[in-house]
């Protein structure tokens, strides 16, 4: 199979590229004057709330998850303002990476070990892959890591490990040991799997085969158990990974939940918004919300994604 499109959530499960829904994006004026655009909303208690209330929130967590569209410059920045804040306040997160794959994990920790450690001998060190991360993005958190001497850690499965899981299993490269630790080996719930999938769905413009679907739901699920799994390592860490990898309803709460202290949790969204939807309703499901706050941000232009995606036979 090859797919040729920029932004497929494809190749956000096995390269780690930027992956927004297809949707052709609107002027920068106008979703810089879309009503939700810089607004921060509390989806369980249903208002809104401050940056200032969202950094003591976050402050209260164990875990404080960050997600992102990975293109958007907005939603790296806006994190970056919220270490900062953690740290003003005293707290002393590790900073979890998906943008770095686990296999990599010794190397980053002899980087950080090093005299006058840089992000860019962390990057070099962790082999942070350019071609799906735009370094740039990235360089400015690690940084302020480095400057506080806060822990780096690596996250993610690596390409070729997803791409084995979505065609052989997780158990042919974790070992069924570590799938049954990971309870990669209990099914998600129907109303979670059927959600899963139909994103994972939207996500290839609905032209992906159907029979490659249930190995991406796999490798999405061996990715958010392992980020799980590399943060609980840590008494207080900041993942900093994509908006689908934060989500409660199959993401990397579905499974830190299992941990101790695995449900004191903050997850943070940074959705774009749509000219389409104006209320903040419009943007989770009311009944199971992926989210327990959303920043609201203006939508990065981008080509269609769905323009050129197509698959060929393997």
């Amino acid at each position: 199979m090859t797919l040729t499109a920029r932004c497929s959530l494809l190749l956000v499960l096995l390269l780690g590229a930027c992956a927004p829904h297809p949707v052709a994006p609107p002027t920068a004026t106008e979703s810089a004057a879309h009503p939700l655009s810089g607004q921060i909303w509390d989806v369980r208690a249903r208002h809104r709330i401050t940056l200032q209330q969202l950094e003591q929130r976050l402050g209260r967590a164990r875990y404080a998850l960050l997600g992102e569209v990975h293109d958007n410059p907005e939603h790296h920045r806006l994190r970056r303002e919220l270490i900062a804040a953690l740290l003003r306040d005293g707290h002393r997160p590790a900073i979890v990476m998906e943008q770095f794959d686990r296999d990599h994990q010794a190397a980053l920790l002899r980087a950080q070990r090093e005299p006058a450690p840089t992000p860019e001998s962390l990057k070099i060190a962790g082999q942070l892959n350019e071609r799906g991360w735009h370094w740039p993005f990235y360089e400015p958190i690690i940084r302020i890591a480095l400057d506080h001497r806060l822990p780096v850690s690596a996250a993610n499965l690596s390409r070729a490990d997803a791409f084995r899981v979505s065609t052989a299993g997780a158990a042919a490269v974790l070992g069924p040991t570590t799938v049954r630790d990971l309870r990669l080996d209990q099914p998600l719930p129907d109303v979670t799997r059927r959600r899963l999938e139909q994103i994972i769905d939207e996500g290839h413009c609905r032209k992906a085969p159907p029979e490659i679907l249930p190995g991406i739901v796999a490798a999405q699920r061996a990715r958010d158990a392992l980020m799980a799994q590399a943060l609980q390592t840590h008494a207080t860490a900041v993942l900093i990974a994509g908006n689908g990898h934060v989500r409660r309803d199959f993401g990397v709460p579905h499974y830190l939940a299992h941990y101790p202290q695995g449900d004191n949790v903050a997850v943070v969204g940074f959705l774009e918004v749509s000219s389409t939807r104006n209320m903040p309703g419009d943007y989770y499901h009311a009944d199971s919300p992926e989210y327990d706050y959303i920043v609201f941000t203006r939508r990065n232009p981008r080509p269609d994604p769905c323009q050129d995606i197509r698959f060929k036979p393997r």
